[in-house]
């Protein structure tokens, strides 16, 4: 089993979360547990504060970033996004990447069709990120898998949005 992140900050194991708050509770934990505390204090408490502060920081990190979350959600029931070895998506899906590909490959850099894809990816994200935690809400079964899905495409749109604004700080 995963380590428990919603559990390290005292948080509900839900999807929906308060990022605000969570930082909150991050710079509360990491300020009671950090090493510099135990300079003076026995090996053994040094190293255990050096451990918590990396979960905690650890923790931040993954319970921000909504994919990160949303993976981190499904382990903790079970569920593997196996993106080494499932390949499958959506053929819709498949369609659209490879029209904004086409798209972009067309573009040659021009940034207005550029910034327009990217507004178009956006959207979708978006769109993608409030069927999730529908998904999470749904919970059960179907609702894990729809989850897992919606993971591995947010994936994707990430990555493509990461693409383009390579593409557009190239371009200035």
């Amino acid at each position: 089993m995963t380590q428990n992140y919603f559990a390290l900050f005292g948080l509900p194991e839900r999807f929906d979360i308060d990022v605000t708050d969570l930082a909150r509770r991050h710079r509360e934990r990491i300020r009671v547990a950090h090493p510099d505390r135990f300079a003076q204090g026995t090996a053994l408490e040094r190293q255990h504060a050096a451990a918590l502060s990396a979960d905690l920081n650890d923790g931040l990190k993954t319970l921000r970033d909504v994919v990160s979350r949303a993976r981190h959600l499904l382990a903790l029931r079970g569920v593997s996004t196996d993106e080494e070895t499932d390949t499958a998506m959506d053929s819709d899906f498949l369609m659209t990447q490879m029209t904004w590909r086409e798209r972009l490959e067309e573009s040659a850099g021009n940034s207005t069709d550029v910034e327009a894809l990217q507004g178009e990816v956006s959207e979708l994200r978006a769109e993608k990120e409030r069927a999730l935690a529908q998904a999470f809400t749904q919970g059960g079964a179907d609702g894990l898998r729809h989850a897992r899905t919606l993971v591995r495409e947010l994936q994707f749109l990430e990555r493509f949005a990461r693409e383009l604004d390579d593409v557009l700080t190239e371009a200035c």
